[in-house]
């Protein structure tokens, strides 16, 4: 089965369903008649649309055209002259012959040993223990030819360090991190995103040009080429820069009518770039520019998400460019005058587990799109975007939560914040009251007037933040137990903690709005 020549891509065209090679399908995406592929996961489809993003991008910046509208033959030979002496057997999926290159499969010593070996294809994928997420792995004992494929890139194009002999990417900060793919959209159509991907990529390229990173304008795209042994690494100075890495050695065997893959140890990383953390260049991944806790001065790498991942602080950094350096990726080109999305998604690792899979997408109003990308743009906007989440932080921790453990804790005289029991409880309802702000921050943010008073806008996001609190409470007070007869009591005590706490922090509700108490 190879690449080029047989029909392994499942998709849904405007046609109808369809099976293409992989230059019929570069071919398709440029006219934008792909509508989705067949059974591909979720989160599989970022790490697939980067690598066809890359791949096509080598192949016009090989051919000095960047017009990516070609029919299916240019797309082929393009392919195959990225992968050089080995020919067509590059694009191979299942070669038998260790020593020689297949798809995404390094060729390794004819007497290597593989140290373990899965039977589908979700075994394969970089996903470890299931957590948070609903992807199910091994659904079926039989896998369709492109769920290899799709694992394939995923595991060598996603993974972290996942113990000895397993090495992770290059474009991660540190084997424990993981790889956010953020980028600016206009549309998540498959086409035209990878048609925008490619004109952005074309001026990213020109400043990686420019960088310290040494790339080299004719190096290793396709890095499944050269042998690897477990214990060599490639130099920067080796690879294109838009190189499509491998991580892992393994190799897709036939095992009678079905297919398995085998795993070999390596003790080395396939790129050597550690000291770089993660900030390699890669055209999806921002780099973090926060300082570290106990450093002088920013310290460059790769933006990593936390395991609880993604919030609206996150976002909204990326959005306003605070402490993170952005690629063309994540900016629009000058003739985008449309609604925009600013789409971030990442699969969150821990040692050997999968805490989740999370994404956001944020639209972004036309309206607001000069104000926030363009050159000189008004950063009154920024400022109230950075206020309204510091007030978001004090309605949590400073009204809501003093209220929520009185509650819990049967409103004793002396509250006790650190109290375990009230903690684990208050995870939950913290998160809830997170996700219910989260949601409205955005539409909030984005439909304050071009020139506003900051302080008119900052009351209306507390009376939103005021009203969710107050949906909590409410809920924590229907569920919990209410202590028998004292039950009026601890009302009286939780409510007046509430909007003690509320007029104590927010004075101006106080003035407008007048006392409130349990009665009320």
């Amino acid at each position: 089965m190879n690449l080029l020549y047989d029909d392994v891509f499942r998709v849904k065209t405007k046609e109808g369903s369809e099976r293409l090679t992989l230059p019929s399908l570069l071919s398709r995406l440029a006219k934008n008649d792909v509508d989705h592929f067949v059974g591909m996961q979720r989160h599989q489809a970022d790490a697939f649309h980067v690598f066809l993003s890359y791949l096509a991008a080598a192949v016009l910046a090989r051919c000095s055209i960047w017009e990516p509208k070609q029919d299916e033959a240019f797309w082929r030979e393009g392919l195959l002259n990225l992968a050089g002496k080995s020919g067509k057997a590059a694009w191979q999926l299942i070669q038998e012959d260790i020593t020689q290159a297949a798809f995404m499969q390094p060729p390794l010593p004819k007497d290597a040993k593989a140290t373990s070996e899965v039977a589908a294809a979700d075994q394969l994928d970089v996903l470890q223990t299931a957590k948070n997420h609903d992807v199910k792995r091994t659904r079926a004992a039989f896998s369709s030819i492109d769920t290899w494929v799709y694992s394939l890139i995923s595991l060598q194009t996603m993974s972290g360090f996942l113990g000895r002999g397993n090495q992770g990417i290059s474009r991660m900060n540190s084997g424990f991190g993981n790889r956010a793919i953020v980028e600016l959209l206009r549309t998540k159509e498959p086409g035209q995103r990878w048609l925008d991907a490619l004109a952005r990529l074309k001026i990213h390229r020109q400043e990686l040009a420019q960088s310290h990173f040494g790339y080299s304008a004719d190096g290793l795209v396709l890095v499944w080429l050269m042998p690897w042994d477990g214990e060599t690494s490639l130099e920067l100075a080796q690879l294109d820069p838009f190189y499509i890495e491998i991580c892992r050695r393994v190799r897709l065997r036939r095992r009678g009518t079905s297919i398995v893959a085998q795993l070999y140890s390596a003790e080395k990383p396939r790129i050597a770039a550690k000291d770089l953390k993660g900030a390699v260049g890669d055209a999806w991944l921002p780099v973090d520019l926060k300082e570290v806790r106990g450093r002088k001065e920013a310290e460059l790498r790769a933006l990593t998400f936390p395991a609880a991942g993604i919030n609206a602080e996150h976002m909204r950094r990326l959005i306003f460019k605070q402490a993170v350096k952005l690629s063309p990726l994540q900016n629009p080109l000058d003739e985008w005058q449309e609604d925009l999305w600013l789409s971030a998604s990442v699969l969150i690792r821990g040692q050997g587990t999968t805490d989740g899979f999370y994404e956001w997408d944020v639209l972004i109003p036309k309206e607001k799109v000069v104000s926030i990308f363009g050159r000189t743009g008004d950063r009154s906007l920024e400022a109230l975007s950075r206020e309204s989440i510091e007030q978001a932080a004090v309605m949590q921790n400073r009204v809501l939560k003093p209220a929520v453990f009185a509650h819990i804790l049967g409103a004793p005289d002396q509250l006790r914040l650190d109290d375990e029991f009230a903690t684990a409880i208050w995870a939950n309802l913290v998160r809830e009251f997170e996700v219910k702000w989260s949601g409205k921050y955005f539409p909030w943010l984005f439909s304050v007037p071009e020139k506003f008073a900051q302080d008119q806008e900052i009351r209306r996001w507390v009376e939103i933040l005021r009203d969710i609190a107050l949906e909590v409470l409410e809920k924590v007070e229907a569920a919990l137990p209410g202590h028998g007869g004292r039950t009026y009591r601890i009302r009286t005590q939780v409510r007046n903690r509430f909007w003690g706490g509320l007029y104590r922090h927010f004075e101006f509700l106080r003035r407008e709005n007048g006392e409130h108490t349990v009665s009320t």
